[in-house]
């Protein structure tokens, strides 16, 4: 057996044994990488941030773990019919209350995340904008009004640092939504949630020196 059918397998059937919740961990690295990338931008936000590229793959795994604990943990899910891990991300956010704008945004950061871990550099041969690029120049995070030429070009315009605060501002508003769908395990997911909301306040010096 692949080891991809070995995770689908433990995602759909439940073994008895220990638990961890790897999006603490997910989250601690996107803080991590976070900070550097507001480094780098420090003397001018228009600065390039290349950061982006490790920063949100490493965000969307952290989002993908919190559904799946969110989906287990200290719950019978066993009648749970679309998995976390194991089915689309977009299927899965389907299962909870997003506000429209909100889904569509997190719905075109899968669609960034796969432009960055499945490069496609080629020229399009007609220029346009992608519908994730799109939603990013709506919401005045990307500039530009020439659409990009190729995939080379629309990776190019991604490495923004504030296509990373989006990002992560959006997807952490996302997990206090899916916390709340549960109210009798709210307080322990709205916790885990605060692991993502600290990424965007501004570190202390002491605290910047450590990182």
């Amino acid at each position: 057996m692949s080891e991809q059918k070995q995770r689908k397998e433990r995602l759909r059937n439940r073994q008895g044994g220990s638990w961890g919740t790897a999006s603490t961990m997910y989250f601690h690295a996107v803080e991590l990488v976070f900070r550097e990338s507001a480094k780098a931008v420090a003397d001018d936000p228009t600065k390039t941030s290349r950061w982006v590229y490790a920063g949100v793959p490493v965000l969307m795994a952290g989002v993908e773990a919190f559904l799946i604990e969110h989906q287990h943990l200290l719950k019978d899910s066993s009648s749970i019919q679309t998995l976390a891990g194991v089915d689309p991300m977009r299927d899965v956010l389907r299962l909870y209350p997003f506000a429209n704008e909100l889904r569509l945004d997190l719905e075109a950061l899968v669609e960034i995340r796969n432009q960055i871990v499945h490069p496609s550099s080629v020229p399009f041969g007609k220029p346009e904008w992608p519908e994730s690029l799109q939603r990013l120049r709506d919401w005045k995070v990307l500039d530009g009004n020439t659409p990009p030429q190729s995939g080379m070009h629309a990776l190019a315009l991604l490495a923004s640092h504030p296509v990373f605060e989006w990002a992560v501002e959006r997807c952490a508003e996302a997990l206090d939504v899916v916390a709340d769908s549960d109210p009798e395990r709210s307080w322990m997911f709205r916790q885990s949630a605060k692991n993502l909301w600290r990424v965007l306040e501004k570190p202390t010096p002491q605290a910047a020196e450590v990182c």
